[in-house]
């Protein structure tokens, strides 16, 4: 277990954070729905990345260039490493 993280979550079990409610599926974005592809795991992971994209510029995850986001939860990269090392990879200064 990385710090911070209570569970990677699987196809049937969702992420979660240490401490935190599991982040349970939301359907509302429907591109976060079909990206994800019904994996809870990798949905609610998608959504701490969206948050974190959104809380450090005011974009969503799917306002970036194309990335392989399911490789990067795979390699169990926590949400906010991620969600920065995308930015940085795009150039985006941090607020």
């Amino acid at each position: 277990m990385i710090s911070g993280i209570a569970s990677w979550g699987s196809e049937t079990e969702p992420f979660q954070f240490a401490g935190k409610n599991p982040i349970p599926r939301n359907d509302r974005d429907p591109t976060m729905a079909s990206y994800t592809a019904g994996h809870l795991g990798f949905h609610g992971w998608m959504r701490a990345v969206d948050r974190a994209i959104w809380r450090w510029t005011g974009l969503g995850v799917f306002d970036l260039p194309d990335r392989c986001w399911r490789d990067a939860y795979e390699e169990q990269i926590p949400p906010a490493e991620a969600a920065q090392e995308a930015l940085e990879d795009e150039g985006c200064p941090l607020k």
